[in-house]
């Protein structure tokens, strides 16, 4: 009896052990199986750590700019097509981690934590993008060799229809882009329109007239004077015209930083945080759950000088390109934005839909009366400044920014808006890095784009 019972403990605590191991395993198996199956040395899709075994991607016409073929990974024919999807694909090596290829890697090689990767058909899931190939390459070239980022979309649909960022390669002819001595290649691996973020620089005046028009009844009469520039705590801040005692449309339309920055000492270090965060400082944004740069605005513990340069776009303030073109978006659709999307739909290798998109809206940033009243603010800086024959057939909203990014370095060249126009939804975010004026270089590159871009919606 007593040895039958020590038996009994024995295998009792050896089923207890047993059992605690079997969950222990599960555990670690729910935790950790998608890093296990994704791991380089997976040779069901990867060959030498370089992903081959996924599924087809393609534009938004059907244009091919991924597949595995025989056991390899083939990417467009078209050199400037690979590099201008580049950041939008991802590269075989996946140092590119917001590439879809990265951040869609279970959907495009069919993982599931039961059956893994395995597919009956030997092939993974199927991607459509809402990009278009042609107009990322247009995007490209009106780059050239410069850095930079250029994102379009339909703010009625929240279809992202171009999405570049320099500088870019080739992935069937990579440079050696560690051993890169010379610059050109710095930043490859980022896309710039998620993951980095800008000093915004006139491009923010939006944002402090959107508070200004919330918070003062009086901006339809309120002046500043403008003695090609003015004084604050003792400080100069110029301004590139003389522009003398003018009203509030007129000073957007001018850019006038000596208006600006007398309007956001008025409006005060509280008033001014409150509408950058309205309008996404501060905030997460995310397209297909991959997380964008936060768009930064801080002005604790500011002097009235620095308030001032933060009201243009100066002191601390950067903006992450995604944000800024989900704001425009917002501007255009009286308040409200709708979130732009990359993945149009995902499909089985039998064509079986596994998902697709919906527009979604995001949080109302404006009051439907402000956002109208900045589109037609907008519209007259086109109307008297930036010139209409500058946007021929469209009805283009828009600001110019100059962005200062140190003495000894050009400004970036922003141009950021949209078409104010049912039938041509399209707003547009364009930033060349140490480029110069935004109006001669930024503004032209966001023509080019849009009257390609018109043909798409």
């Amino acid at each position: 009896m007593k040895q039958m019972s020590l038996r009994t403990v024995f295998l009792l605590a050896f089923t207890v052990l047993f059992a605690a191991g079997i969950v222990i395993l599960l555990v670690f198996y729910a935790k950790d199986a998608p890093a296990w199956t994704s791991y380089p040395a997976n040779r069901h899709i990867y060959t030498d750590g370089v992903l081959t075994g996924a599924g087809e991607i393609t534009d938004r016409t059907g244009t091919v700019l991924a597949k595995t073929e025989n056991g390899a990974r083939v990417y467009n024919e078209s050199a400037a097509i690979r590099k201008a999807t580049l950041h939008a694909v991802g590269d075989p090596e996946g140092f590119i981690t917001t590439g879809v290829q990265s951040s869609f890697w279970k959907q495009l090689t069919g993982y599931s934590r039961i059956g893994g990767v395995f597919q009956p058909s030997g092939q993974g899931n199927n991607m459509r993008l809402t990009l278009s190939a042609s107009l990322n390459v247009t995007a490209l070239n009106a780059l050239g060799s410069r850095k930079g980022t250029i994102g379009v979309y339909n703010y009625k649909t929240g279809e992202l229809l171009c999405m570049v960022s320099t500088p870019t390669y080739d992935v069937n002819d990579k440079p050696d882009i560690e051993g890169d001595k010379s610059g050109k290649y710095t930043g490859a691996y980022l896309n710039r329109f998620l993951s980095a973020t800008y000093p915004p620089g006139s491009t923010f005046k939006l944002v402090t007239a959107a508070a200004a028009i919330e918070t003062f009844s009086d901006m339809g009469t309120r002046k500043y004077t403008c003695k090609q520039g003015v004084e604050i705590d003792g400080e100069w801040i110029s301004c590139l015209g003389n522009h003398g005692t003018l009203g509030f449309e007129d000073a957007l339309a001018h850019s006038c930083n000596a208006y600006f920055s007398q309007l956001a000492v008025d409006l005060g270090a509280e008033t001014l945080t409150k509408y950058a965060e309205k309008l996404g400082f501060n905030k997460h944004f995310s397209l297909d759950g991959v997380d964008a740069k936060e768009s930064e605005f801080d002005v604790s513990g500011a002097r009235d000088i620095d308030l001032a340069w933060a009201g243009m776009g100066q002191y601390t303030d950067m903006v992450n390109p995604l944000h800024y073109l989900t704001m425009m978006g917002a501007i255009a659709n009286h308040g409200v934005p709708v979130k732009p999307y990359l993945v149009e739909s995902i499909t089985s290798p039998g064509g079986i839909p596994l998902k697709f998109r919906l527009s979604r809206n995001g949080s109302r940033m404006l009051d439907a009366d402000t956002a109208d009243t900045l589109s037609d603010m907008m519209r007259g800086n086109v109307l008297k400044y930036y010139g209409k024959g500058t946007f021929p057939g469209l009805e283009v909203c828009g600001k110019t920014g100059t962005a200062e990014v140190g003495e000894d370095q050009a400004s970036h060249a922003w141009f950021v808006g949209f078409v104010r126009d049912e039938a041509c939804p399209l707003a547009f975010v364009v930033i060349v890095e140490n480029a110069g004026s935004g109006l001669s270089v930024a503004a032209p590159i966001a023509n080019r784009m849009l009257q390609e871009a018109k043909d798409l919606v």
